[in-house]
């Protein structure tokens, strides 16, 4: 749509180009004052003659030097999308040996981004933001959790997961197509979005009086979360109240066609219930990926306990309340209450049944004190 108008710049830009080019000949075989006047005068003009370039809306493999780039020759505004996860190994220093995403923790959060480099012009972006939507298999995952530049500078926190169903074993061969009405309207939407205009200057969207009291109240319930079993995604479950509100200030762009100054209750809850969903997935996918899963399953364990202010519990309530994505029944948390007993987090006692002698009773889990007081457990 911008073909003429890039078309009629780049001409406009060459034009001062060969006119500059030429008194710059004349100059050097024969100077004068007004050669000189004219040829700052159409420096200035090209100078300020800002060349336009086709819009580009996304890339899928492209270095974080040349990422840089588009968000710089785009407005800051850039998506990198791909089916395939190489984009991490370009990350992780494929081309360069060295791991390089500082443009994709400052276009997450929209920190100014400044290049200086040699052999480049200087590139600044005040406002960056740049997204990603990126559809890759669970090993891609695992790899880049092992990767201690990107968990420890908070890269993987700051993606949403989303890990439905596999629906192999049930696929239909010619699957409906999507509604003709759903797909307008989809497209539409799209379309109505892009058109924004964006300001120069970063916009800021308040809060209404019943948005705050329902964002506070869940947050209070989202750090009970982490200070119990939500301890093994406690990395990305910091950034989660962070992600509900960016959620909600789309959704209240959307849903405004345009910027809004206020984002209201009812909109806040609706953000809310599209990040319980990522929360859910979030969840899975950490359990499946990166750090120890014995771990994982002794964090969720504590984290249960901690929950509910256990003390002493027998073995098969206890596998009840554990039940879910890491213990199916009793027997199965049997490995884990070995692990945090023999690291003195509990004590796992059976005794004899007095009515029934010579059958034993159910086995019951004695907690360490220790575990609620925050003191180092040394057992």
């Amino acid at each position: 749509m911008r073909g003429p108008e890039i078309r009629k710049n780049r001409q406009d830009r060459e034009n001062l180009e060969r006119k500059i080019e030429g008194l710059r000949d004349r100059l050097r075989k024969k100077g004068s004052e007004e050669a000189e006047a004219e040829l700052f005068e159409l420096e200035e003009e090209l100078d300020n003659l800002e060349e336009m370039k086709t819009v580009r809306f996304f890339a899928d493999d492209c270095s974080s030097e040349a990422l840089t780039s588009l968000l710089a020759n785009n407005g800051g505004v850039f998506s990198v999308i791909s089916t395939e996860g190489g984009i991490f190994d370009i990350m992780a220093g494929r081309y360069s040996n060295k791991a390089n995403i500082d443009v994709w923790l400052k276009g997450h959060c929209g920190d100014a981004i400044r290049v200086d480099r040699l052999g480049r012009e200087p590139e600044y972006i005040p406002h960056p933001a740049l997204s990603a939507i990126l559809s890759i298999q669970p090993s891609v995952l695992d790899e880049i959790m092992s990767n201690t530049t990107m968990t420890g500078r908070g890269l993987i926190a700051r993606f949403l997961y989303a890990s439905p169903t596999s629906r192999i074993g049930s696929r239909v061969f010619c699957a409906p197509p999507v509604p003709a009405d759903i797909a307008k309207a989809y497209k539409d939407l799209v379309y109505s979005l892009m058109a924004i205009p964006r300001s120069e200057e970063a916009e800021m969207l308040i809060l209404s009086d019943r948005a705050t009291d329902i964002i506070s109240s869940y947050f209070s319930k989202h750090e009970a979360f982490l200070a119990s079993e939500g301890q093994i995604i406690s990395d990305w479950g910091a950034k989660y109240i962070g992600a509900i509100l960016r959620i909600a200030g789309l959704l209240c762009v959307a849903e405004a066609g345009g910027f809004a100054s206020e984002i209201p209750g009812e909109t806040m809850s609706k953000a809310i219930e599209i990040g319980k969903y990522f929360l859910a997935h979030s969840t899975y996918a950490y359990s499946m990926m990166g750090n120890d899963l014995t771990i994982k399953k002794a964090q969720f364990f504590l984290g249960r306990i901690k929950r509910e202010r256990i003390t002493m519990v027998k073995r098969w309530e206890l596998a009840k309340l554990c039940r879910g994505m890491y213990f199916k029944n009793s027997e199965s948390i049997q490995p884990t209450l070995e692990l945090l007993e023999n690291y003195g987090y509990i004590r796992i006692e059976t005794a004899e049944d007095v009515q029934r002698p010579g059958r034993k009773s159910d086995t019951m889990i004695v907690v360490n004190p220790a575990v609620y007081s925050g003191k180092k457990n040394d057992g």
